[in-house]
């Protein structure tokens, strides 16, 4: 799974404007998250969830233009 998520982060960071998005992966464990990583500078914006599975969530600050880019994105990765 570690080689998904490094492809997975350098797919990501090839889709967003890291000047002017934030978006980042983390593992949900409960009601708990694990940061894995993140791309680009603090929006401060509020964050979004951008798509969730049962395991991974995609959460994200000023990437309305790529949303759907990034929720297709992550299906590609991470079914459950």
């Amino acid at each position: 799974m570690e080689n998904e998520i490094y492809t997975f982060k350098t797919d990501v960071s090839n889709i967003v404007d890291k000047a002017k998005m934030k978006v980042w992966l983390a593992r949900k464990y409960g009601k708990r998250v694990e940061h894995i990583f993140k791309v680009g500078e603090e929006q401060f914006t509020s964050p979004e969830v951008i798509v969730e599975n049962s395991d991974y969530v995609l959460l994200g600050q000023n990437i309305k233009e790529k949303k759907e880019e990034l929720i297709s994105l992550f299906k590609q990765y991470f079914l459950d």
